[in-house]
This record gives structure tokens, sequence and C-alpha cells, in this order.
């Protein structure tokens, strides 16, 4: 049985699988894309700090990761300690200060927060952290700190980068 329906003109079919073509381009690009766009925006979930710390007498210690990463920012944040029986940098978590660190008896360890071991007069924050719960700001100035081999008050902290 004939309908009476015209066919539709060339121009329009030919358009209809160009459109057709590139939508299909297009969705399979943004299928491909927006798991790497994803990945790359950075996002504010907490992140730690990777530092070094030097005093002109030569004391040195490079890399140290401080606070805590996305998986156990609750829990953990790594900061920087005396350690009296080494004479030497060790990193205490200061939301479990009992624990002490694997280098140091936790009896032996004095955070560098601790106003006898941090600078009198401290500048911006070099790097900071705010601790969970509202239990305040962990922060880490440039310079000023009391050296674990001198003992001069000329400790700095330099800041290399991020970890997680």
């Amino acid at each position: 049985m004939p309908t009476n329906t015209p066919a539709a003109p060339r121009r329009c079919r030919f358009l209809g699988r160009c459109l057709c073509g590139l939508l299909a381009r297009c969705a399979r690009a943004a299928l491909l894309t927006l798991p790497v766009l994803f990945l790359a925006v950075p996002s504010p979930a907490q992140s730690g700090a990777i530092v070094s710390a030097s005093c002109p007498c030569g004391y040195h210690r490079e890399r140290m990761n401080l606070f805590g990463g996305l998986a156990n920012h609750r829990t953990m944040c790594r900061f920087p300690a005396l350690c009296r029986s080494t004479g030497a940098i060790a990193l205490g978590n200061l939301l479990d200060p009992a624990a002490g660190a694997g280098d140091c008896p936790a009896s032996d360890m004095v955070f560098y927060n601790d106003p006898s071991l941090a600078p009198e007069h401290p500048g911006p924050a070099l790097v900071s952290w705010n601790l969970p719960d509202g239990r305040g700001v962990a922060a880490l100035f440039e310079g000023g700190y009391v050296c674990p081999v001198c003992g001069r008050r000329t400790l700095t902290f330099r800041h290399d980068g991020f970890w997680d």
C-alpha cells in the first residue's frame, strides 16, 4: 500500500548523518576526558606538606612528610619534634603524642610547636594544618627554631612540596 509522505530531501539526510556522527564523536571524547578532568581538578581535601630543615651549624634533615593525607587526616598529624635522646628531629603524631615516633620514644619528644622550641617572633606560617574536631591549627614557621645539634634558635624549615 503506497504512502503519500514525501521522502526527506538529500541535504537533510546528509546533515542528519553528519550531526549524528558528530554527536557520537563528542560523546566518546567526553567519556574519555571527563575521568581525567575529575582526577586533575584540585580538590579541597587535605594533603600533607613536605618540608626540610637546616641549620648553619651543619645539621639538616630532608623530605619530612608532615600532617596527614586523604586516608588518615582524622587520626594522623605528623609534626616535627626534638628527640632529646638522639639529638635529631623526629616526626610524631600531634593527635596521639603518647605514641612517640619510630626512632624516638614519646618521653624524649618535644614538638616544635612547644613554646620552648618555637620561634620567639614567628612571621607568617610556612605550612599549616587544621586539626580535626576544632582542636586548633598546627603551624610551622620558616625559622627561629631551636636546633637539635647546636641548641641555638637558628633552625629553619623549607617547604618542598605536598604529599598524599
